[in-house]
């Protein structure tokens, strides 16, 4: 449950306020040490996105991916870059036709080499919206471009 004052908290009735649940809840899951022999979420295979041409040293890149079962996608450069470059993240509603459910994306991870994002889903409830992650088959529009020195 949420703290009072929290983001989390003052969003009731939108979606993106089940985003900020879930990943409070994670936080804090994660910050626990396990002691028993229960299976650790193990990270997603990368996907090997295709490329007409290879990108220019420091320059833009681009690349469409499909999410996995868990509403994630990895996107891993071609050649790593000098530091964390600008990420931009865009996922494409697979029903745009459905005024109830909406789609978006956010960057769970960014570094010099390989980019993570997740997209999640809005699901009408009765008083508000619940987001959960998009699942399967979502695609994601991607670009990386370096921050200068």
């Amino acid at each position: 449950m949420a703290t009072r004052g929290t983001p989390a908290r003052r969003l009731v009735g939108n979606p993106l306020g089940g985003v900020l649940r879930n990943l409070d809840q994670r936080a804090r899951i994660a910050g626990r040490t396990r002691t028993s022999g229960a299976p650790r979420e193990q990270d997603p295979v990368p996907q090997e996105p295709t490329r007409t041409t290879p990108p220019a040293a420091g320059g833009p890149e681009a690349v469409v991916l499909q999410t996995g079962e868990d509403g994630r996608a990895t996107w891993t450069f071609m050649t790593p870059y000098s530091g964390r470059p600008a990420v931009t993240a865009a996922a494409v509603d697979p029903e745009p036709g459905d005024d109830e459910r909406t789609v978006w994306a956010t960057l769970e991870e960014v570094t010099a080499w390989c980019v993570v994002v997740r997209v999640w889903r809005s699901r009408p409830r009765r008083g508000g919206g619940v987001a959960e992650p998009a699942g399967p088959g979502v695609s994601v529009h991607l670009t990386a471009v370096a921050l200068s020195p």
